[in-house]
C-alpha cells in the first residue's frame, strides 16, 4: 500500500501517536483501509481507539462531541477533521438502524466484528500493520463482497446494508457472495423500514458508478427497486437501462422522465425528497431535450440550457443512445448572446420604441421574442435591427 506520501495519512498518524502517548490504542478503520489496499483515492480517515470519549477530549484541545453516547467524537487537527470512535459492540437495533445498547470494549478485534462486510472490517496501525480477523484482504483480492458473520443478522440490524452491498458491487466491480445475494432476495422487504433519504443516497451512488450496469443488473434481479419511490408504481422503468453512465440526480431524473413521460420532475423531487437545485437541473435538461427534438431549435436549446449544464446534456443524450451531430459546448460558445442582458436593445430602450404603453408583462414577452430571434439567427444583435424587428413582430402578434 502506497500511503506514506499521503498528507492526510501523516496527519492521521499524528493523531494516533498522541492517543498512544496517552496510553491508548489507535487504528485506522473502515473503508479507508479497503481503499488503501485497492490503491484507490482515500477520502476521510476514521480512527478507532481504546480510549473512551472523555479521555480523547483530554488528549486534544479541539474536539466536537458529535456522538459521545456511541463513543464518537470529531478531532480537529491542523485544520482537518478525524472521526475518532471508541472500540464498541452493539446490540438490539431499533428502527432497523440504531442500536439500543452500545458497549465499549477493549479490543480492536471485537470492534471489527460489528462491521458490515469483511472488506470493511480491517484495521491498520500507524506503522502499517494490518489487523484482519475476518479475512477481508482475501475478499478484496477475490473481488468478493461477503458479510462479517451471518448476512441475515447484518441485514436485520440495518437493512441499508443490502443497498450498500449492491452499491459496492457497482463501485468496486466486485461480485456479491452467493449467501449474501440469497439473503438480499429474502430480506429485501425490510427496506420498507428505511427513510427514503438513506435509500436515495445509495441508489444515486450505485447508478453513477463506473460499473453501473452491474449495479443496475443487481437491482433488477433482486427486485429491491420495488421498494423505491416512482419505481414501485412503475416497475417497468427498471427495464430502461442507460446506454452510458450518468453522473448525478438531475441527469438520472431526466433519463427516466423521458422513458415514462407521465412522470414529472416535481413527483421525483417530492417522492425522493431531493433539493430544488436538482429540480432546476432536471427541468433545464428536459426542456433542452424537447427543444433538441424539434431539430431546428438546437441553438435555442443550448441557450436555454446554459453553460453549467452542457456536459450533462451530452451525458443525457448518450445515455439515451443518441449520437449528437453537434458539440454542445461549441454551439453554446458560438451563440451571438448568452443572456438577456447581452441584447443590444435594453429594456428601457424597448419601452421607448412603444412609448404609449405602460409597464407590464408585455416587456418580458417582447424581450423573450428578441432573445429567440437573435439566438436562432433571424435577427442580428444590432440595436437598429432589433428595433425594426420588434416593430414588425409587434404588428404580427398584437392581436
Amino acid at each position: 500500500m502506497n500511503y506514506e506520501h499521503m498528507p492526510l495519512f501523516q496527519l492521521a498518524r499524528e493523531v494516533m501517536e498522541r492517543i498512544e502517548a496517552y496510553g491508548g490504542e489507535a487504528y485506522i478503520v473502515g473503508g479507508c483501509v479497503r481503499d488503501l489496499i485497492l490503491q484507490h483515492e482515500v477520502g476521510d480517515i476514521d480512527i478507532a481507539t481504546s480510549l473512551v470519549p472523555e479521555e480523547v477530549m483530554e488528549v486534544f484541545d479541539k474536539v466536537i462531541p458529535v456522538g459521545v453516547e456511541h463513543g464518537t467524537v470529531i478531532v480537529r487537527h491542523r485544520s482537518h477533521s478525524f472521526e475518532v470512535t471508541t472500540y464498541r459492540i452493539e446490540e438490539d437495533y431499533r428502527n432497523y438502524r440504531h442500536p439500543e445498547r452500545v458497549y465499549f470494549v477493549s479490543s480492536i478485534e471485537k470492534d471489527l466484528s460489528r462491521r458490515d462486510f469483511t472488506m470493511n472490517a480491517i484495521a491498520m496501525s500507524g506503522s502499517g500493520d494490518i489487523i484482519d480477523p475476518f479475512n477481508g484482504r482475501e475478499a478484496i483480492r477475490e473481488k468478493r463482497i461477503t458479510t462479517v458473520g451471518k448476512a441475515e443478522d447484518r441485514f436485520e440490524e440495518d437493512p441499508l446494508r443490502m443497498m450498500r452491498a449492491l452499491r459496492f458491487s457497482a463501485q468496486l466491480n466486485f461480485s456479491i457472495d452467493e449467501e449474501v445475494y440469497s439473503v438480499i432476495n429474502e430480506k429485501k422487504g425490510l427496506l420498507e423500514h428505511l427513510s427514503v433519504e438513506r435509500i436515495a443516497e445509495e441508489f444515486i451512488k450505485l447508478m453513477t458508478s463506473y460499473s453501473y450496469l452491474e449495479g443496475w443488473r443487481n437491482l433488477k434481479l433482486t427486485g429491491v427497486y420495488h421498494y423505491f419511490p416512482i419505481f414501485r408504481n412503475r416497475p417497468f422503468l427498471i427495464d430502461a437501462r442507460p446506454a452510458t453512465r450518468l453522473t448525478d440526480w438531475g441527469e438520472l431524473i431526466s433519463f427516466y422522465h423521458l422513458q415514462a413521460r407521465d412522470t414529472d420532475v416535481k413527483e421525483w423531487i417530492t417522492s425522493w425528497k431531493l433539493s430544488n437545485r436538482i429540480r432546476k437541473k432536471a427541468e433545464k435538461l428536459i426542456e433542452a431535450f424537447h427543444l433538441f427534438e424539434e431539430n431546428e431549435t438546437i441553438n435555442y436549446a443550448m441557450y436555454q440550457l446554459g453553460e453549467d449544464y452542457l456536459h450533462s446534456f451530452r451525458n443525457l443524450t448518450s445515455s439515451l443512445g443518441i449520437d449528437l451531430s453537434f458539440d454542445p459546448r461549441d454551439t453554446y460558445d458560438n451563440l451571438p448572446v448568452h443572456a438577456r442582458n447581452d441584447l443590444a436593445l435594453k429594456t428601457s430602450e424597448l419601452m421607448d420604441v412603444f412609448p404609449e404603453r405602460k409597464k407590464g408583462k408585455w416587456i418580458g414577452e417582447y424581450l423573450h421574442a428578441m432573445e429567440e430571434s437573435v439566438v436562432q439567427g433571424t435577427c442580428r444583435n444590432q440595436k437598429h435591427e432589433l428595433i425594426e424587428w420588434v416593430k414588425e413582430w409587434d404588428q404580427q402578434n398584437r392581436n
